[in-house]
């Protein structure tokens, strides 16, 4: 079986667990409901739900389809109307990824901020509007003690992901193949690999947002969201580990990377650990800033 059918298979088994499960959480929301309307315990909580987990992380995940979906419409139209002999161009650059026109960077630094949004938005009605936590509980009070305990894991991150990464390309290599495993980093460098698209970006205003998105919005809409909504969520839910590693395991599957999904779980694991043990945000957020913005930096200096 070549990459491309069986990439194919793997994204069909995983549309069909992903739908599996939605029928499934559907069902158990129904039940509660017929429960509830007939004065009855219900079978969810009214506080830190996993619906609720359910429901906020959809609702990012549309905000962040929907200003997608809107990028490539309002450029369609704005290229239509006044210069038509582009939509060839924005053509190739949405099927394609075009990393060379700078009309990409724009959508992605759009998308990227829409979604941190979506992801602070949630978390915030969740946390300080539906549970009643206010700021300082969630760990937003600024405190300049975690800020160094985040800068520090955040290199000691970034120095360690190398070797996390050299094990997981290993493993992957003995599971696939020489052959496959080559066919798979391929296809992952043209589609969904990040730190290769970054190779790619030339020096100018583009490079800087991106690197500001990347740096400072992206973590702060993330930690929110991941370790102030999804782990504390869970940790109510579940046991402090099974928190630790769920949440870790939400936020490397958001990245949609086979090669770096090991070795991002791993700082996901790093970053709810931290945050427990500071009590604050902003060690994580500084965390995940500084190894963003280091791992950035390398990306752009070894490509260029």
């Amino acid at each position: 079986m070549g990459m491309p059918a069986f990439m194919e298979l793997i994204a069909l088994l995983l549309l069909m667990a992903y739908a599996a499960a939605q029928l499934g959480i559907l069902a158990v929301w129904g039940v509660h409901t017929y429960y509830v309307r007939r004065g009855m315990p219900g079978l969810l909580a009214d506080r830190w739900s996993f619906l609720d987990l359910w429901i906020g992380f959809h609702l990012a995940l549309f905000f962040t389809l929907a200003s997608l979906v809107a990028v490539a419409i309002w450029m369609g139209l704005l290229l239509a109307l006044f210069s038509p002999q582009s939509i060839p161009a924005l053509e190739r650059m949405f099927y394609t990824a075009d990393r060379n026109a700078p009309l990409f960077w724009a959508a992605l630094l759009f998308v990227l901020i829409v979604q941190n949004a979506a992801f602070v938005s949630v978390a915030m009605w969740y946390t300080l509007g539906k549970y009643g936590i206010d700021t300082d509980r969630l760990g937003l009070a600024w405190n300049w003690q975690a800020v160094r305990q985040g800068v520090l894991w955040g290199g000691v991150a970034f120095l360690i992901t190398p070797l996390v990464e050299l094990l997981s390309m290993g493993v992957l290599r003995l599971v696939l193949g020489a052959a496959a495993f080559e066919r798979l980093m391929d296809w992952e460098r043209q589609t969904v690999a990040l730190d290769s698209w970054l190779e790619t970006l030339q020096p100018g205003i583009i490079t800087l947002g991106f690197i500001l998105v990347v740096a400072v919005a992206a973590p702060i809409g993330e930690e929110i969201f991941f370790r102030g909504f999804v782990f504390n969520l869970l940790r109510h839910r579940t046991t402090f580990t099974s928190a630790v590693w769920l949440s870790a395991a939400l936020f490397a599957l958001l990245h949609a990377s086979v090669k770096n999904f090991l070795p991002i779980l791993i700082i996901g694991v790093l970053l709810a650990r931290l945050y427990a043990r500071t009590g604050s945000l902003w060690s994580s957020v500084v965390m995940h800033g500084t190894f963003n913005f280091l791992s950035a930096m390398a990306a752009i200096i070894l490509g260029g």
